[in-house]
């Protein structure tokens, strides 16, 4: 706008000098049109600022870069609006990261236009959409009458699902002492029946029911429970250097939390929320499970203090000898993973930027119960994860 009345400036000087020594009609003709032609434009963009309704129209969730939003405006008013020109501000709470986008729009008469506005680039987390400073400009750009800031939205944004292919070091199920059972599914604990029914081709000679099947002379076969003991542990530490790296940790851990359950593993799923200042537990039997808990998660606020989504789960009382830990972290701190370590089985799933930043992991590449990840790997998929 400075530009703009820099230039009227310049051009209503000039036309006052054309008169004073022209002094013609034509001459003062042009100068009182240099003047009156604002002042119209700005008592048109007066009449017509009543009429502008603007609402943001912004999904409750989306595929990190499919992510979009859209602005609608809508003119009640017989006269045009020249020019609206307002920013958007969105803010990343998962990472505390920022963007500012500048939208420009025109709307005619009567009429209501839609603008979409793509997210490029966007991360994982709960996007905070602010539409500030909206302003309204008459035609020469001279003058602007600010609007009301629109109330901000959120926009949960979820994390790519990699491929990857999990190996368990032990039979998870019969881990541990099981005193729940899975009402839906069938499992491999033997102590406890699921259900009983007729053999069909394929099943196990050790699930025959010998007993049974020679009193009604059919053969049936014994459905095993599935436990909900819950012997695997996830844990995504919130705490970030870098925005691509928090995007990996992000699909990694959603990525393997997905591959668990449809593997038939349940397993607690768990983050330290600063914003909330609250550990934060989940126990995941299903896919509806796992939805559910990323709402909440995705919602959260990373954290400035290094390790403490580790600091609270050992002090939340949750570890013990028979389960085992998978922690997710940019960059873990190795003294706090080995007195970890110590306490129950551990898996870390060690998740860096680049060769410079893995300097400091040097001391725990022997350690073969870290897996050490790049971005580049987590965004290519097809890891081979231990736990």
């Amino acid at each position: 706008m400075l530009q703009n009345r820099v230039f009227y400036g310049l051009m209503l000087a000039g036309a006052v000098l054309l008169y004073i020594f022209t002094n013609t009609y034509y001459t003062l003709t042009l100068l009182v049109l240099t003047v009156l032609l604002p002042l119209i434009s700005m008592g048109l963009m007066l009449l017509s600022r009543g009429g502008l309704n603007i609402r943001l129209n912004a999904p409750d969730t989306a595929v990190k870069d499919a992510a979009a939003i859209s602005y609608t405006f809508e003119n009640t008013g017989s006269l045009p609006l020249a020019r609206i020109v307002f920013v958007v501000q969105m803010e990343n709470l998962m990472t505390g990261a920022k963007a500012f986008r500048q939208v420009h729009a025109t709307v005619g008469s009567k009429t209501s236009v839609t603008a979409k506005l793509a997210i490029r680039g966007s991360k994982a987390g709960s996007l905070v959409l602010s539409t500030e400073t909206i302003r309204l400009y008459d035609a020469f750009g001279l003058f602007a009458l600010k609007k009301k800031d629109l109330p901000a939205q959120a926009l949960l944004i979820y994390p790519d699902m990699r491929e990857m292919a999990v190996h368990m070091e032990k039979p998870v199920e019969t881990t541990g002492e099981g005193n729940r059972y899975s009402p839906e599914r069938p499992g491999q604990d033997v102590s406890e029946i699921f259900a009983l029914r007729e053999y069909t081709e394929g099943d196990e000679i050790r699930k025959i029911h010998w007993k049974l099947s020679s009193k009604i002379d059919k053969t049936l076969v014994r459905d095993f429970s599935l436990p909900l003991n819950y012997s695997l542990f996830l844990l995504a530490e919130l705490h970030f250097d870098k925005e691509d790296t928090a995007d990996a940790v992000l699909e990694l851990f959603f990525s393997l939390s997905r591959m668990l359950l449809e593997s038939g593993i349940n397993h607690s799923f768990a983050w330290y929320d600063a914003g909330a200042e609250e550990f934060c537990v989940r126990e995941l039997d299903t896919l509806e499970d796992l939805d559910i808990a990323a709402a909440r998660f995705l919602s959260s606020c990373a954290c400035p203090e290094k390790g403490a989504a580790l600091d609270y789960y050992a002090a939340s009382g949750y570890y013990n000898s028979r389960s085992t830990l998978v922690y997710v972290a940019e960059r873990p701190d190795a003294d706090r993973i080995a007195e970890m370590e110590v306490l129950q089985p551990m898996r870390t799933i060690y998740v860096y930027d680049d060769e410079e930043q893995m300097e400091d992991g040097k001391t725990m590449q022997d350690d073969d119960r870290i897996l050490f990840v790049s971005v580049k790997q987590a965004e290519e998929g097809g890891l081979e994860i231990m736990v």
